[in-house]
């Protein structure tokens, strides 16, 4: 067993022999404390054909042990006012739940227990299969979650960043009890997950709670890098539609790039807020959209930064030609001093809020150990944005906004001819 002590941090980390890594954070005036187990598994690990499957694992780790059904678990969860959930994304997959402090040690028991044991039982099985399903089928009637899904097959292809997280109705159909069984088994274990507990809590008993999940084998996977397609567009046409669901991006790098921070600023002068140059340029000086912004999604080899916007048909080509203009005159003028001030005032404002929340402080805790494979306290982030520098954020600007052709994905009441034309134009 391995710690890593913070002399004068309530932060602490422990490393137990089978490679869980566990860290705490003792906010001693919290009532209330949020416990998560995340894996480095996502839907880019999903196995070929059977895409949907860490998701669908997602679904069913709650469904029942050999010892508790779908119904014990919800009321042991709930008679200890406990919130359960997970979330399953490109990279990373992660349970959690929040609770009052008091009942730290059942619910952590609970927790480990259906991530020890689960029984992925086919009754079951069969009929979460439905409900991804159904959720399938809701996602691809929804303009803004086809229009980025359609963006990332744009950018990745039929690679594994290219595809959903949910999967397709046919991959999840080929998923039978023994491949789920055997794919979580041999995939999720202590050697790619991290343990993060946030509350009025003491590491060590907190070490001791979570241990049985050291027992499980899982090493962090092994990816095929990333590749970017040549730019282009996919286009989804819905004529039932009045509007025009837009996304495009531009290649940026992997999260581990130390130029993110300055990507961060960027992002948000160019559409990260109301004070945004594309916010006021195309919303409030021009009223062409309603709802516009700007993104960034970086992975373990690969990124964008992505621009997207809701607009009427008609007012399509206006938007592009705005947007280029825009675009146009932060490559030549960059971003002002006063504009790199606000957005950094605006981004540590939120990472100081978010440490606010013990789920919040959770989840930046274990993401920043999925992406570093270390400890990364809010203080030493703060002081990365205190020591960055309008150079570094300009430099981007030209690296990031070349001229070149931006990759997109289009859904609403027009055809591939005509978004050609008005984004080629």
């Amino acid at each position: 067993m391995a710690a890593e002590p913070n002399p004068g941090s309530e932060i602490q980390a422990t490393r137990l022999p089978g490679g869980l890594f566990v860290i705490s954070e003792r906010l001693r005036y919290l009532k209330s404390a949020s416990l998560g187990v995340a894996f480095h598994l996502g839907s880019r690990d999903d196995p070929p054909g059977q895409e949907g499957m860490t998701h669908l694992i997602e679904h069913m780790i709650f469904k029942g042990t050999e010892e508790m059904d779908a119904r014990a678990i919800n009321i042991a969860s709930e008679s200890r006012g406990a919130e359960l959930n997970a979330f399953t994304d490109k990279e990373a997959t992660c349970f959690y739940a929040r609770f009052p402090g008091e009942n730290m040690a059942d619910v952590t028991g609970l927790l480990t227990e259906i991530l020890r044991a689960p029984a992925f039982r086919n009754p079951e099985l069969e009929k979460e299969k439905q409900v991804v399903m159904e959720e399938i089928y809701s996602g691809e009637e929804d303009p803004e979650s086809c229009m980025i899904n359609l963006l990332m097959q744009a950018v990745y292809g039929t690679a594994p960043l290219g595809k959903t997280v949910l999967g397709t109705a046919e991959s999840i159909n080929r998923i039978n009890e023994n491949n789920l069984g055997g794919f979580y088994q041999g995939r999720y274990g202590a050697g790619c997950a991290v343990a993060v507990a946030v509350g009025d809590l003491e590491h060590q008993k907190v070490v001791d709670m979570v241990r049985v999940l050291d027992a499980k084998v899982g090493m962090r996977p092994v990816r095929e890098s990333a590749q970017f397609r040549s730019p282009g567009f996919l286009t989804r046409t819905r004529r039932e539609l009045s509007q025009v669901y837009v996304c495009l991006a531009r290649p940026a790098f992997a999260y581990t790039d130390p130029r993110r921070y300055a990507l961060a600023v960027l992002n948000t002068a160019l559409g990260g807020g109301v004070s945004s140059r594309l916010f006021q340029r195309l919303r409030e000086t021009e009223g062409l959209v309603y709802s516009i912004g700007s993104f960034v999604e970086l992975y373990e080899d690969s990124g964008l930064l992505g621009i997207y916007f809701i607009a009427e048909h008609r007012k399509l080509a206006r938007c592009i030609a705005v947007l280029r203009e825009e675009i146009e005159r932060l490559r030549r003028e960059g971003i002002t001093e006063e504009e790199f001030k606000r957005a950094v005032t605006m981004i540590r404002s939120g990472l100081v809020l978010g440490s606010e929340s013990s789920i919040g402080q959770m989840m930046r805790l274990a993401r920043g150990y999925l992406i570093a494979g270390r400890v990364v306290t809010l203080e030493e982030i703060l002081a990365r944005y205190d020591r960055l520098e309008l150079a570094e954020v300009t430099q981007l600007v030209g690296e990031l906004l070349g001229e070149d052709s931006y990759y997109a994905g289009v859904v609403g009441p027009v055809g591939e001819k005509e978004v050609g034309e008005i984004l080629g134009g």
